[in-house]
């Protein structure tokens, strides 16, 4: 930056950061992302959700953003357009597979596609073992699904797998998954504060946040050293571990917290606006 800091990216996971213990955007983190980007700083969001549930939060920001990190970091969009710059889908033999597994443990699977080239979000393979959020979600998400019994032929690569049940049900689940599909697919154990539930996300290898953002920083020729990222849950660990700055919120995960080198406010308290006030001020330059 002209005068001096070194900072040219921030990157900022939605739930649990950006966004309060109700889902809103604070007045004081909205304002806050106003004089970052008046100062010249890329803001990135960076986020799990897919990019058709992000544009509200873009809409409610009000800023002319240049992309996004969605899906984990399975794709990343030009906002102006809601063209997709770069995805990293799962293939689709292995997808299938990766599908088949979850249907022999009777799950009803999440099957999200790059709304972009797909021209809807992607399907909903019911099954027997369907967890009363997996309707929560299909009626209250942005996201246009289609609900189906079987995968059509002809359906597109997806950017993620997802399985609903209740949190401790999936830790069996996921360590049973990594030994199935070790070193050919990653997956988290998340829970998703807007829709109240717990899941189990599935990408391709080397899917990541930090992954989406380094494709940013080759774009616009930045030095990843030069980047911010701050977040709340595991999900964020290797961009906070990677980013020049690597920040938590107050109110993130242990395991995150335990890599961060700094913890700002919490979500509930604005600690997104702080972070950038002391980025701003140079207090981390």
């Amino acid at each position: 930056m002209a005068d001096g800091r070194p900072w040219r990216l921030i990157a900022i996971d939605l739930d649990g950061t950006l966004l309060d213990s109700q889902h809103r955007l604070p007045d004081v983190n909205r304002d806050a992302l106003h004089r970052a980007h008046a100062a010249g700083l890329k803001i990135v969001l960076c986020t799990g959700r897919a990019f058709t549930e992000t544009r509200p939060v873009i809409a409610e920001i009000g800023l002319d953003l240049d992309a996004t990190v969605t899906v984990f970091g399975a794709l990343v969009t030009d906002v102006a357009t809601g063209r997709t710059l770069a995805r990293r889908a799962i293939d689709l033999p292995l997808a299938r597979a990766a599908t088949a597994w979850f249907q022999e443990r009777d799950y009803t699977v999440l099957w999200l596609a790059d709304a972009d080239t797909a021209g809807f979000d992607g399907f909903v393979l019911d099954g027997p073992r369907r967890h009363p959020a997996v309707d929560r979600w299909v009626a209250k998400s942005p996201c246009v699904v289609r609900e189906v019994r079987d995968l059509p032929a002809d359906a597109p690569e997806p950017v993620r797998l997802s399985v609903i049940d209740d949190e401790a049900a999936l830790e069996p689940v996921s360590a049973a998954l990594r030994v199935a599909f070790d070193g050919r697919l990653v997956h988290n154990v998340l829970h998703a504060p807007p829709y109240n539930l717990s899941l189990v996300e599935v990408f391709a290898a080397g899917v990541s946040k930090w992954a989406g953002l380094q494709e940013l920083c080759r774009r616009w020729n930045i030095d990843p050293r030069h980047t911010v990222a701050v977040g709340d849950d595991v999900n964020d660990l290797e961009m906070v571990q990677s980013a020049g700055l690597g920040v938590a919120m107050e109110n993130a995960n242990p395991r995150l917290r335990a890599v961060a080198r700094h913890v700002t406010a919490s979500n509930d308290a604005g600690g997104v606006a702080r972070l950038i006030d002391e980025l701003l001020s140079g207090k981390h330059g």
